[in-house]
């Protein structure tokens, strides 16, 4: 194990103290796991299948917690052991969001709501593959249509289920604020967008889970919405990037094609499947792509699902609303920022 390497990458990551040493301890004991194996010196080529084996062993004793999997996970993107990345990262992604569900159904709808949605239901544990969640997202919103009319059903799913808080915004709302316009925003956002990824595929590291290349790219870059989105009126239209880009932009297989698109790991294995799993679940998706507006307009916005695969669709569309007081702040270049 580089140590010191590893130490560096976690500085990195504005990492300190107890959490780089928890990262380290949790590294270490999977490198002794792996000389238990006679592999001592291959923790830098770890497979997936050695990640399973260690996290069932984390799991045995109580300690299969998201801090021990994102420290594996970390190490192996400081690594750039690519195949480990991202099995770790699909393992681990998301794997709150039908937990955070369930907390805000109670707060938002109370406790005999909760009940109706979530009695009996055991939500599976952290590590779960992706391909045993959506029998459980089926369940779950089955029920949840039951109880809640459409309304109240969108509210509670995009009701932040990921959790990400306030600050990780922060630095886009200060360049919001030193922006002429909603365009002018938008525009320039993109534009690092693409950036990002032209640098990614140049070192040829991923981008989250996936690598990128110069058709990815060039997808992008003609797709103003992607990921960031394009104003018409008083919305924001936005497209998520496909989760497997490279494959999509590939494939002809209408189905296999909205597998490659489809990000979100408590349903994309039901479209393989062809498990029917309401279309309104991407509303928790929807949620995701206005959290960073609710915090720019410093209220919770509407946003609204368009397109998605799980309706048939090639792509992941989505409408934010602009608040009435910044409507206006979109055209002329001299116009004054609502305060």
């Amino acid at each position: 194990m580089d140590e010191q390497g590893f130490r560096v990458f976690l500085g990195k990551k504005n990492l300190t103290g107890k959490a780089v040493k928890a990262h380290i301890s949790t590294v270490k004991e999977f490198e002794d796991h792996l000389k238990g194996k006679d592999r001592s010196n291959e923790i830098d080529k770890a497979k997936p299948d050695d990640f399973d084996d260690f996290s069932k062993i984390l799991m045995k004793e109580g300690r299969r917690t998201f801090d021990n999997m994102l420290a594996l996970a970390r190490y192996a993107l400081f690594t750039n052991n690519k195949a480990l990345t991202v099995h770790a990262l699909e393992l681990i992604d998301g794997a709150d969001v039908m937990e955070n569900l369930s907390k805000n159904l109670k707060g938002k709808a109370g406790e005999a709501k909760w009940r109706e949605v979530f009695g009996g239901i055991k939500l599976p544990p952290l590590g779960t593959h992706p391909r045993d969640k959506p029998k459980i997202t089926k369940i779950v919103m089955e029920r949840l249509e039951a109880t809640l009319d459409k309304e109240k059903c969108h509210e509670v799913l995009s009701s932040n289920l990921h959790f990400v808080p306030d600050e990780a915004f922060m630095p886009s709302k200060k360049a919001f604020q030193e922006s002429k316009n909603i365009d002018d925003f938008l525009h320039n956002r993109h534009k690092e967008y693409v950036e990002e990824l032209v640098e990614r595929a140049k070192e040829k590291t991923l981008y989250y889970t996936q690598e990128v290349d110069d058709e990815v790219v060039e997808y992008v870059r003609k797709t103003p919405t992607c990921q960031v989105g394009v104003r018409e009126g008083d919305a924001i239209y936005v497209t998520k990037i496909p989760y497997m880009a490279k494959k999509y932009l590939h494939e002809n297989n209408e189905k296999m094609k909205r597998y490659y698109a489809c990000h979100c790991p408590w349903v994309r294995e039901a479209i393989k499947s062809g498990t029917e799993i309401s279309p309104d679940f991407c509303y928790c998706s929807a949620g995701f792509e206005k959290r960073l507006w609710d915090v720019i307009f410093d209220c919770p916005v509407r946003a609204d699902v368009l397109q998605t695969v799980l309706k048939g669709d090639l792509i992941c569309r989505f409408a934010i609303h602009i608040p009435r007081e910044y409507a206006k702040f979109t055209g002329s270049r001299n116009e004054k920022k609502p305060k």
